[in-house]
């Protein structure tokens, strides 16, 4: 009976490099191992590092949704929430980000709608500031307030990020994608352990299935004694 393929990388048999990884470090340090580095991913993509190490850090998460499916050969019991947690990270970076520009310079500021567009899956608004000057409203739109009403938004005066119905919280954002990371690191971990377990199980079975090759050749024969004559 023909064994059916997985899409996608073949998970069947993982790479004889990170079996010999995995298998020569002991359990503990692998583990370790393992969660500091998921950690590290995770802390950078949420931007709590630095705004700038968020996508370097989605380019490791790739890695590491690599490093699952080949210990787990692509089970989704592991793959969904560590994809579900990226995602959220990245989201949590944004907020993150935004806030802290907000929380450094930003200030409470009476702004008039000047116009509003709506569509199926966003809403959009333009306001005018107190100078004249036009720009985009908050993400979300204009909740509430129609053309020529006015209504306050927490403003970055240099524009460097779009202004927020609410003051900033860094904290909260900082909290969640802490959360988070831990969800991010446990499926990490989770999988080392998963996957030297079925590396041993692996590394066992070739060896029960080709016992002669472990097995040293038998001495040569003793040479015959000399004639005596």
């Amino acid at each position: 009976m023909a064994v059916k393929r997985r899409r996608g990388i073949d998970t069947t048999r993982p790479p004889a490099w990170l079996s010999r990884l995995e298998l020569g470090m002991p359990a503990r340090r692998l583990y370790a191992l393992a969660g500091a580095v998921a950690f590290l991913v995770g802390a950078m993509i949420s931007s709590v590092i630095s705004q700038w190490l968020t996508l370097p850090g989605i380019l490791l998460a790739l890695g590491l949704l690599w490093f699952i499916a080949v210990n787990t050969d692509q089970r989704g019991w592991l793959m969904a929430p560590f994809v579900f947690a990226t995602f959220a990270l990245v989201m949590f970076a944004m907020f993150l980000t935004q806030d802290r520009v907000l929380a450094d310079r930003g200030r409470w500021v009476d702004l008039v709608v000047v116009a509003k567009s709506q569509t199926r899956s966003e809403s959009t608004c333009t306001v005018r500031f107190p100078d004249g000057s036009l720009a985009e409203g908050p993400m979300g739109g204009c909740r509430g307030a129609d053309i020529g009403e006015s209504f306050r938004l927490f403003v970055d005066p240099e524009g460097e990020t779009p202004p927020s119905h609410t003051a900033p919280n860094v904290a909260l954002w900082a909290w969640l994608a802490a959360g988070t990371n831990v969800i991010f690191t446990t499926c990490v971990v989770r999988a080392a352990v998963r996957g030297r377990r079925r590396f041993l199980k692996l590394h066992v079975s070739e060896q029960l299935a080709t016992p002669a090759a472990f097995l040293r050749p038998p001495p040569p024969p003793p040479a015959p004694p000399p004639a005596l004559w």
